[in-house]
């Protein structure tokens, strides 16, 4: 029987020709980058989700937010290392997976499932790049953060992405609320168990120019 493993081929194939074509390099299995916008880079991946369905998400890393891991921060500063800041899933506000997604139930299928493969790419890929066309500066990743923190949505919340929460505080510093946006950061890193002097921390908050 199949394996995902043997459908990422396909996968790449399909997802990756065509985002290549838009600049973007394959950086793991099932993810793409493109940096052309420093310090925001753009990610696309395609991930599962229940019951044996697949289906694309997209977002960006702003390179100035740390990436919270447990009790510490650390950079993200290269491809390889980027993390989405801002998360794109086109399932969170309807609540419903749509029925451009594929499925591959491993150790059932026994057939490469190209087609629904191929249609995925050419149905989600144009919305994510009609999104990556809204953001080209630092200033424009804030404005469509805040837009979508306010969205409601019907299966993950905004802030169940636990970056988000971190990135809201960073995103209140930029726009010039700065008691609110320390008072986030802090409330962030009571709530994962980090210090708030944490030398990376400090460093970023600095960087943005803040003191």
């Amino acid at each position: 029987m199949l394996t995902i493993a043997d459908v990422d081929s396909a996968i790449a194939k399909e997802f990756g020709s065509l985002l290549a074509g838009h600049g973007f390099s394959a950086i793991g299995s099932r993810k793409w980058v493109r940096a052309e916008k420093l310090p925001i880079r753009e990610l696309f991946l395609v991930g599962a989700i229940k019951g044996g369905q697949y289906a694309p998400a997209w977002g960006f890393s702003s390179g100035l937010v740390p990436i919270s891991r447990g009790y510490s921060f650390r950079h993200q500063s290269t491809d390889k290392n980027a993390v989405m800041d801002l998360l794109i899933d086109p399932i969170d506000v309807p609540g419903t997976v749509p029925e451009q997604a594929f499925s591959f139930i491993t150790g059932l299928d026994a057939e490469i499932p190209i087609e629904q493969i191929r249609l995925c790419a050419r149905h989600f890929i144009p919305l994510a790049l009609a999104d990556f066309d809204r953001v080209r500066s630092v200033a424009e990743f804030c404005s469509l953060f805040l837009e979508r923190s306010r969205l409601q949505y019907r299966r993950f919340p905004f802030d169940a992405y636990v970056q988000h929460q971190l990135v809201h505080g960073f995103v209140l510093l930029l726009n010039g609320n700065g008691d609110a946006g320390r008072a986030m950061i802090k409330a962030f890193c009571h709530r994962v168990g980090a210090e708030y002097d944490d030398p990376v921390l400090t460093e970023c908050i600095r960087h943005i120019g803040i003191e």
